[in-house]
C-alpha cells in the first residue's frame, strides 16, 4: 500500500520526499559533526550514502514502512534539513519521528515548523495515535524543538538508543492524537 504524498507547508517551510536532485545538498549538510552526534546519520557520509537514503526513502513511501521528507525553504526550494516518521506500526498506530537541520538554518524555527507539520499529518491524515521523539539527553536544543511542536517529555530512558558511539540515554517525548495542537498550515493530499 503506497502512501499518498501530502502537501505540507506553512509560510516558511515546505516538506517533500527527497529526490535525486537533493543528493549534493544532503551530502554537504550532513558533514556537520553535530548531525552524526545527535542522530543516526552515519559518519563519514558521502554521496553514495545520500543516494542510498533517497532510494530507500522512495521505496519506503511505496511500501508505507516509513516516510521521509526534506525540509525546504518554501520561497526558494533551498534544502534546510530532513524530518521523518520511522518505525511505523500501522496496526498499533505508533511511530517515531526524527529530524535534523543544516547548521546554516538552525535557530530560525525550521525544525519546530517541520515537526509540527509532520506530526499533525501523521496524527491526522495518516491515522496514527502516538508519536515518539527520542532525543539524546545531551541535546537540549532538540528537546526544546519537540516540546515547542507539542511533544511532552515523559522522562529519560537509560541506554534506549543504539548509536555508533554506544548505547545512549534519551528523553522520550510523546505526542498523541488526542493532544494534537492546531497547526497554522495548509494540509491537503496531493494527487
Amino acid at each position: 500500500m503506497a502512501l499518498p504524498v501530502p502537501d505540507l507547508h506553512d509560510d516558511v517551510v515546505a516538506l517533500r520526499p527527497p529526490n535525486p536532485g537533493d543528493v549534493p545538498a544532503i551530502t554537504a549538510a550532513v558533514q556537520d559533526p553535530d548531525i552524526s552526534r545527535f542522530t543516526m546519520v552515519p559518519s563519514p557520509y558521502d554521496e553514495a550514502d545520500a543516494v542510498a537514503y533517497v532510494d530507500s526513502s522512495q521505496a519506503a513511501w511505496r511500501d508505507a514502512s516509513r516516510v521521509s521528507f526534506v525540509i525546504v525553504e518554501r520561497a526558494t526550494g533551498t534544502l534546510l534539513g530532513a524530518v521523518g516518521v520511522h518505525h511505523l506500526d500501522h496496526a498499533a498506530g505508533t511511530a517515531e519521528v526524527g529530524y535534523w537541520v543544516a547548521s546554516t538554518a538552525r535557530r530560525a524555527g525550521v525544525a519546530t515548523r517541520a515537526l509540527r507539520l509532520v506530526a499533525g499529518w501523521a496524527l491526522g491524515d495518516l491515522g496514527l495515535q502516538r508519536l515518539e521523539a527520542l532525543v539524546f539527553t545531551d541535546n537540549a536544543r532538540s528537546r526544546r524543538v519537540a516540546e515547542r511542536a507539542g511533544f511532552v517529555n515523559s522522562g529519560v530512558a537509560p541506554a534506549r538508543v543504539e548509536h555508533p558511539s554506544g548505547l545512549r540515554d534519551a528523553f522520550v517525548l510523546v505526542r498523541t492524537a488526542d493532544g494534537v495542537r492546531s497547526v497554522e498550515a495548509t494540509r491537503s493530499s496531493a494527487s
